[in-house]
């Protein structure tokens, strides 16, 4: 059975029945979850998870699919607790994607055990609270060095995001949060995998990047929408 049978059905119910009551899903996360793009601009449009429900909509023209999106700049899988029952439980979700680590990965190795048991923890409470199909998203890359994609009053984090890179910090959070998953046989789509291999094809994140930073490009996210949209509706897991 397909790990998101319960999110088919109930868009079915809802396309097949107008009272039925609606079909919510819930992106929860950071920045890129939010829609931030280039300096001080947020995407509404363009961000994955509408251009998700675009295409989703497609596949069930007379459902109604409503979006939350519970992305917060800057947020960390540790900082967001807060956040779980006001932003996600309470709206008991039909599905929810989890998208944390570009933040989480600048405590270095000591963050790494506490970013693992609460992502572990928000995956529990989600399963416990509510009946909603889970996805995970890996985080994409970061900036590798300094580049000319980046506002110049974005300059002063250069060093920080360089001393991570440099590092190693966010592809170690990246492979242990794909062991987690494997182990724990959680659904995912791996963003920072589509960049590992424009890495070998000579390509530096930054080129991806909208801010030249973090923050992944409006043809990323599409991509990205793309990519969760085939995990969702693939025949098997």
């Amino acid at each position: 059975m397909s790990a998101f049978a319960r999110f088919q059905k109930r868009l079915k119910e809802k396309a097949d029945d107008v009272r039925a009551r609606p079909v919510t899903y819930v992106a929860f996360g950071d920045s890129v979850t939010q829609g931030c793009m280039e300096y001080a601009t947020i995407e509404h449009e363009q961000v994955y998870h509408n251009l998700l429900k675009n295409r989703i909509v497609k596949r069930y023209p007379t459902t109604i699919l409503n979006v939350i999106n519970a992305g917060v700049s800057g947020d960390t899988a540790v900082k967001s607790e807060p956040r779980w029952q006001r932003d996600v439980i309470a709206y008991q979700p039909d599905l929810v994607t989890i998208g944390f680590g570009l933040n989480d990965c600048h405590a270095g190795e000591a963050g790494l055990k506490p970013y693992l048991e609460k992502m572990d923890a928000f995956v529990r409470t989600v399963k416990r609270d509510t009946e909603a199909d889970l996805l995970l998203l890996t985080p994409n890359m970061m900036m590798l060095h300094d580049n000319n994609s980046m506002h110049e009053r974005d300059r002063t984090v250069v060093p920080r995001f360089s001393d991570t890179a440099e590092k190693g910090y966010l592809r170690l959070y990246t492979l242990a949060l794909r062991e987690y998953m494997e182990q724990e046989k959680l659904a995912y789509v791996d963003m920072y995998a589509l960049f590992e291999n424009w890495l070998l094809e000579g390509q530096a994140p930054h080129v991806r990047l909208a801010n030249g930073i973090n923050h992944p490009d409006r043809a990323l996210h599409a991509q990205l929408a793309e990519r969760i949209e085939a995990r969702i509706f693939e025949e098997h897991d």
